[in-house]
């Protein structure tokens, strides 16, 4: 439901009607407040007073808090942010345009949010202001809520559905939960941490590594009735070398989490009759409560019960496994949480592995101190559920997990990034008359700068045409863009139209080849901009603020803030020699601080740090 870039008509005292688009009201500054805001606003909820006691003591399943997944569904939904972003802009619009009035919302939160800005600075409401509709929202909430629930219990009840395959037996020296959808056919291994995989099944016994799959076998992005048809008729998914983690739970395994389903809407009534919850609404002096209360409804039917039977998931396959350490690189998320709390409860230690940048506004890893240990009041809930040992590609990320996550520095050690090595290999291993192949491949012929683009459209947006524009207006410059691999190229295409210095390049196109070969890289938040930094390949960061914004405030990458700045970056990057050369002095300062270096052998002391944890415990 985030539509803090909604439009909102304003109408002026001679009655002129003017359409503004919030976004454009609001800068840097605002839009990393809000960001900021909105998770503290979410982190203060677990101390909201509920049925006499905080929330992170109300919500509970076994003798853990489930307050660990319902904070992940208030930061994924960004309906929150969306909140801080709405408010902000609507004062910023008041504040300049001066209207006589303003039109009834169209969106959510805009319907809850105009009539309170108009009371309150006494302006009109042009139109009729219409009430939040509930009922359809809720109606779509419950039913998957019904869905969900359904499909639980009618996938165990279905013959063959119990996984049967040698890989599920125990015990097992080591368990890796993998996201089943990230399985990499053409490779023949996990697409984020094979390598690290490899290197663990070459110092475990034969058989010792057991490969478990969690979640869907297709990206959300692209998947359609007929994945889900295809995964219904293989519940074993027998056509990949994992076991879906839900093979491994019977019908019994997870009838303890039917429990909270039951009680969603009761758990539900007792959020809404929470004083506290309602006071909490108010933002900015407006009360969000019909907003907030709609989010609670998704934590009580969706979330909840969706994270006890994902516990119930993974603790029947630990106790089928019997697993010495567990793996996983999806320790912060919601399947991260319910493994780690299902571990501990067993006393089995939980190595997690960083598989890409941690964005400095990721909730998934900000943790204030009381979260880090067990609940005052409940001291059988142990605290957030971090894994035993944290291993990380650079001291950037330690110090993040470190400083802003509470993580005791004993519990997270400094390997390296495989695929950081993976991909500086690949770029020093081409030959000058490789990187000409590669440059006339991407359409950059003889004399032109090659700019490579490696971005996500949803996320480069309206930056797109006014990159391309700058490039056409730059004849000796050409622009790739290698598209992600869970988008089609159609959108881009669309924008650039028959521009002759910009290509689309597929999907299968080779990143790390495209950069060792260019003269610069644009990108919004894709990594490959820090991968780049090890080839000593400069990074132009667009739509500022964003996940990369500390690299840009480091000196490590240039930025721009507003698409009318692309153009004069791109001049400087790539035809003023000074400001390289300035750019190339920061960056290397940076890459030296924080250790983003690539000095091979990343995977293997992963692995041994892995076993060695089991070794610990023995």
């Amino acid at each position: 439901m985030p539509d803090a870039d909604a439009a909102l008509t304003v109408v002026t005292d001679s009655g002129q009607r003017r359409l503004v688009h919030l976004d454009d009201y609001l800068d840097a500054s605002a839009i990393e407040h809000a960001e900021r805001a909105a998770n503290q606003w979410i982190k203060a909820l677990r101390t909201a007073c509920v049925d006499g006691v905080p929330l992170r003591d109300r919500l509970t399943y076994r003798d853990d808090s489930l307050w660990w997944f319902a904070e992940l569904y208030l930061h994924k939904e960004r309906v929150i942010v969306s909140a801080h972003r709405a408010v902000a802009a609507l004062e910023a619009i008041v504040s300049q345009e001066r209207p006589a009035a303003l039109a009834a919302g169209e969106t959510p939160l805009l319907r809850v949010l105009v009539p309170q800005v108009a009371a309150r600075h006494g302006l009109g409401v042009a139109g009729r202001a219409r009430p939040l509709a509930g009922p359809p929202f809720a109606l779509r909430a419950v039913a998957r809520s019904w869905f969900h629930a359904g499909v639980a219990v009618a996938d165990r009840l279905r013959p063959g559905a119990r996984a049967t395959r040698p890989c599920a037996d125990a015990p097992a020296e080591v368990a890796a939960f993998v996201h089943t959808a990230f399985w990499r056919r053409d490779r023949g291994e996990e697409g984020y941490i094979g390598p690290v995989l490899r290197a663990l099944a070459a110092r475990v016994p034969a058989g010792g590594l057991a490969l478990l799959g969690l979640g869907p076998r297709t990206n959300f992005r692209m998947r359609g009735w007929r994945h889900r048809l295809a995964e219904f008729n293989d519940p074993q998914a027998r056509d990949l070398p994992l076991v879906p983690v839900e093979s491994l739970a019977t019908w019994t395994a997870i009838r303890p989490s039917l429990a909270v389903w039951r009680e969603r809407n009761r758990t539900l009534r007792a959020l809404e009759a929470s004083p506290a919850l309602r006071t909490a609404s108010v933002v900015g002096g407006y009360n969000l409560w019909p907003i907030v209360r709609r989010e609670l409804l998704g934590v009580t039917h969706l979330q909840l019960p969706w994270s006890a039977r994902a516990m119930d998931e993974i603790g029947a396959a630990l106790d089928r496994l019997r697993p010495r350490v567990v793996v996983t690189y999806a320790e912060a998320g919601g399947w991260g949480r319910a493994l780690t709390l299902e571990a501990r409860r067993r006393g089995i230690p939980v190595a997690g592995l960083q598989h890409g940048f941690i964005y400095r506004h990721w909730l998934n890893y900000l943790h204030e101190p009381d979260e880090m240990v067990p609940s005052a009041g409940r001291p059988q809930d142990r605290g957030f559920p971090r894994p035993d040992l944290t291993l990380l590609h650079d001291g950037f990320a330690e110090r993040h997990l470190v400083d802003a996550g509470h993580f005791p520095p004993s519990s997270v050690l400094v390997t390296g990034s495989p695929r950081l090595e993976s991909f500086v290999d690949a770029g020093r291993r081409l030959t000058a008359d490789d990187r000409q192949r590669v440059r006339a491949d991407a359409g950059a012929g003889p004399g032109r700068q090659l700019v490579v683009l490696a971005t996500k459209f949803t996320q480069i947006g309206a930056w797109f045409r006014p990159l391309v524009e700058a490039v056409a207006a730059m004849p000796d410059a050409h622009l790739a863009v290698k598209c992600h691999p869970a988008e089609a190229a159609t959108p881009y295409e669309a924008v650039a139209g028959a521009v002759p210095n910009v290509r689309v390049l597929p999907a299968g196109a080779d990143l790390a080849a495209l950069v060792a070969s260019a003269e610069l890289i644009v990108t919004v938040n894709s990594t490959a901009a820090i991968e780049a930094m090890s080839l000593d390949v400069p990074g132009l960061v667009l739509a500022l603020p964003n996940n990369l914004s500390p690299f840009v405030e480091g000196g490590a990458l240039a930025g721009v803030s507003h698409p009318g700045e692309i153009a004069a970056a791109l001049r400087a990057l790539l035809y003023d020699q000074k400001e390289r050369e300035q750019l190339s002095s920061r960056r290397r300062a940076f890459v030296e601080r924080y250790g983003i270096v690539s000095t091979g052998g990343a995977a293997d002391r992963a692995a041994d740090a892995i076993v060695a944890l089991a070794r610990r415990v023995r």
